[in-house]
């Protein structure tokens, strides 16, 4: 196991502000706080925006995200298999899995439903989730989180739209 080093910033948002160092259920933990982010500075910030400009402004987040995870996992967790401490994974998985929730005007109660829907796929990874989790590095430690996001997007798009 790598000494993490918890004077560097980017270790910060690496275990997710903290979240990523419960002892228990990290990835639960930070997606916890993902979600909690996502209610209180991300949505906040998009209701001012048109529907177009909104929906890029959060494909410019996902996406920055994603390689902003890339490069911190490397930089903080090393050589290391899908580290425990690291939730910066989970962070962009569940706001991908909140993406349909950007245009809604109250996503409060749908929030819990995408929560639980990223932790069941993220758990359970069927594939294509399930290959992307094997891979040793960090595409594949964020690529089975953007996936399980996908698929948790999709089933709550069924879902609100049922």
């Amino acid at each position: 196991m790598r000494l993490v080093n918890y004077k560097n910033p980017l270790t910060w948002f690496a275990v997710g502000f903290g979240s990523g160092l419960s002892p228990w259920a990290p990835g639960t933990f930070g997606t916890l706080m993902a979600g909690l982010l996502f209610y209180f500075l991300i949505v906040p910030f998009l209701e001012p925006f048109a529907f177009i400009y909104t929906v890029i402004f959060y494909l410019f987040l996902l996406i920055s995200g994603f390689f902003f995870g890339l490069f911190i996992y490397e930089k903080t967790m090393g050589e290391e298999k899908d580290a425990r401490i690291f939730v910066w994974d989970e962070f962009v998985g569940m706001w991908i899995a909140c993406f349909p929730l950007i245009i809604s005007q109250s996503p409060w109660p749908w929030i819990v439903l995408s929560f639980v829907l990223f932790r069941v796929f993220d758990i359970w990874k069927p594939f294509p989730i399930s290959y992307f989790d094997r891979l040793e590095s960090s595409y594949g430690v964020m690529m089975d989180d953007v996936l399980a996001g996908l698929i948790s997007a999709f089933a709550l798009s069924a879902i609100i739209l049922s």
